[in-house]
């Protein structure tokens, strides 16, 4: 079943041990007992940005790779990193001479060494992080260093920008060796390319904390009649079936179809589900909507008691975790508790319900700002051929300074009611891309092209227009529809926490940004001094065109402009319409080239309440449609029927292409809908 995130890019998802469906209760135990007794190896999880390494051995330069994308064109050389990241300031700085130190690092080794390390073709990729006091996130670290990570290197095939699954821990390791042996002194201000060192984590001084997290185990599990033996996913069913039959009584049948789906079990959907209920029975048909609906909620409430127990042991292991890059590590923890505390108190003076729940969740874990007490972000060690990481408390404390200073949903940046902070800084410094379009529905390409800026700022804000679009059948796609679905998109792709879905002042998309960097009404949602601003766009159609305008002029004073076709979206594979997705939904099939494959369609039907239909074959019913809408079409032109009497019309297409037919579409948009409606899936 598939119980929990798998998210990550192309290094991949790293577990807490609650992560893992498979683990049994036993192995966390033994988990527990190793790390206590000092007997757990691994690195130091550090706080840098992630980018992939590899080298072309044919051309004698450094690749690096953001997304799968990258790795099909073969990686991004020194140009191409320089050109992604530009406009960045400190982040650009730190990107390009990280990667020049690591392009003459290699550049060191031997022609044999490199094949072996890299493969013949730029196949091998290393997970690394770019740690630069000059770059910081949430821990300032004080030497610029390329942390090449222990795991999540990979090798990939080319065509499909997939990993092979191939070990490759071999040659990472020759890797670190030579490394070890290119490199000479560390010399001041300048970066160093190393393997991450492997340590111990220090042993407990008594057992006490393992053997109160043993106990609360123990007593978890049985409580649901769970044994050592079973396995972290057991639990989880067992919980969440529990949940179900607390809100309403079903057949087994029913239950049985209903966990799959919220499991999201290949080939369960909610009709399948619906099947299985009489008609008539309104009462359960709601009821089952609204678990689907809150599978994700069911799901994290039954795992959040094995959750606390890990992340509270977690904290008592990872106390006085010295960061080997960080000179004065009591120093930096003093800072960073300095810096929780102002969050929480400026969240308490927010009045602001939904930051008071985000500050009370946190703090359940964090307790106080004196529960920061490591300047490390984390430990990574291996367990039975599977990573994981202990955390502790700097998932809660990032938490809190992330809303502190980049504000959450309803919630603005709260760094301004600091008045010391804003005498001091006058900003909020972080990276802001704006992307406006009519999103009437958002499809998967619009999903890749936010996660292309994701990759590049801290926040994303998407601006949907306010005019509202219909299918076919006249169903209403309006803000709240393309909101609605923005969001499970944004859930299902793991970026609900860094993007923004706002309703835009105007239709435009590039008056929309104009008014985002202007903010005359100083609204929080928009620019705020300190930002900088990517105008997004994407290059289908030669939208990018558009956005050559000088934003800078329109922009409130301390808000700077990155420039827009530097950063643009490169749109690939087959144009999506948002006007042939309205169409598929009306009949609720052929869904599945507009929705993002981690996305399961019936809940993007769900919001229009429009149940799926029967996927057809095309190829067997194509011919036999078209010859029957042309008869039609041919007996309508016989009897006189006019057709569309407007004038041309002369509108251009929004950001990412949302045109409505011109004249000359017309046939084919008609012809389109048709199929669509007989369940054609095309």
């Amino acid at each position: 079943m598939g119980l929990f995130i798998t998210e990550g890019g192309v290094a991949g998802h790293m577990n807490h041990l609650y992560d893992n469906p498979d683990l049994t209760f036993k192995q966390m135990k033994d988990v527990f007992l190793a790390a206590s007794n000092g007997e757990l190896k691994g690195t130091e999880k550090t706080d840098g940005q992630n980018l992939q390494l590899s080298y072309d051995v044919s051309t004698g330069t450094a690749r690096a790779a953001r997304n799968k994308g990258n790795i099909k064109a073969g990686g991004l050389d020194a140009a191409a990193l320089a050109a992604k990241f530009g406009g960045r300031g400190a982040l650009e700085t730190a990107f390009t001479e990280a990667f020049a130190a690591f392009e003459d690092a290699v550049g060191r080794m031997s022609i044999e060494e490199r094949e072996e390390i890299f493969g013949p073709n730029t196949n091998i990729y290393y997970n690394a992080e770019v740690q630069d006091p000059r770059a910081a996130n949430v821990i300032n670290y004080d030497v610029p260093t390329v942390t090449i990570h222990r795991v999540g290197h990979n090798e990939f095939d080319r065509d499909t920008g997939k990993s092979t699954g191939r070990d490759v821990s071999r040659n990472a390791r020759k890797l670190a060796k030579a490394l070890e042996r290119v490199q000479g002194d560390r010399e001041e201000g300048k970066f160093r390319v190393e393997m991450n060192a492997i340590k111990n984590l220090q042993a407990l001084s008594d057992d006490t904390a393992a053997n109160l997290a043993i106990a609360r185990l123990e007593k978890a599990i049985s409580d649901e009649g769970i044994s050592d033996n079973q396995t972290v996913g057991e639990y989880v069913v067992a919980r969440v079936e529990q949940m179900i039959d607390s809100k309403i009584l079903l057949p087994d049948l029913v239950k049985k179809e209903l966990m799959k789906r919220i499991f999201k079990e290949k080939g369960a959907n909610i009709r399948n589900v619906l099947k299985l209920v009489d008609k008539g029975d309104e009462t359960t048909t709601a009821a089952i909507r609204e678990l689907v609906a809150d599978a994700g909620k069911l799901k994290q409430r039954a795992i959040s008691p094995i959750e606390e127990i890990v992340h509270d042991f977690s904290v008592e292991m990872l106390k006085g975790l010295q960061s080997a890059f960080i000179l004065d590590n009591e120093a930096e923890v003093e800072r960073l508790r300095a810096e929780t505390q102002r969050a929480i108190t400026a969240i308490e003076n927010s009045s602001s319900d939904e930051a008071m729940e985000i500050l009370a969740k946190q703090l359940g874990k964090l307790k106080s700002a004196e529960g920061v007490s490591t300047a490390a972000e984390g430990f990574v060690f291996d367990y039975d051929g599977v990573t994981y990481k202990f955390t502790g408390n700097f998932a809660p404390m990032n938490q809190l300074l992330g809303l502190f200073k980049y504000g959450r949903g309803n919630v603005p940046p709260l760094q301004k009611l600091d008045e010391e902070e804003i005498e001091i800084t006058g900003d909020s410094n972080r990276t802001v891309a704006v992307v406006p379009g009519a999103f009437k529905p958002p499809h998967r390409g619009h999903l890749e092209m936010v996660q292309h800026y994701a990759d590049m700022a801290d926040k994303v804000v998407v601006m949907v227009s306010p005019l509202a679009r219909r299918t076919p059948s006249g169903k209403e796609v309006g803000f709240s529809v393309s909101k609605a679905i923005w969001d499970i998109y944004l859930k299902d792709a793991g970026l609900s926490d860094k993007v923004e879905v706002i309703r835009a002042p105007v239709n435009s998309p590039v008056l929309a940004t104009y008014q985002f960097v202007e903010n005359k009404d100083d609204s929080p949602d928009l620019a705020q001094p300190g930002d900088a601003v990517i105008p997004g766009c994407s290059t289908k159609g030669g939208d990018e065109s558009r956005f050559k305008s000088n934003f800078e002029k329109y922009a409130r004073d301390g808000v700077k402009i990155i420039d827009p076709i530097s950063c643009a979206f490169v749109a690939s594979g087959d144009a999506l319409s948002a006007r042939d997705f309205r169409a598929a939904l009306d009949a609720g099939a052929g869904l599945g080239r507009f929705v993002p494959e981690d996305t399961d369609a019936s809940e993007v039907l769900s919001v229009l309440g429009v149940e799926p239909g029967p996927e057809v074959p095309v190829m067997e019913t194509l011919v036999r449609l078209v010859e029957e809408m042309m008869d039609e079409m041919s007996s309508m032109a016989a009897g006189n029927v006019a057709g569309y009497s407007g004038g041309q019309k002369n509108k251009k297409p929004s950001l990412i292409r949302e045109e409505e037919p011109e004249e000359d579409e017309e046939v084919v948009e008609e012809i389109f809908n048709y199929l669509v409606g007989k369940g054609v899936v095309l």
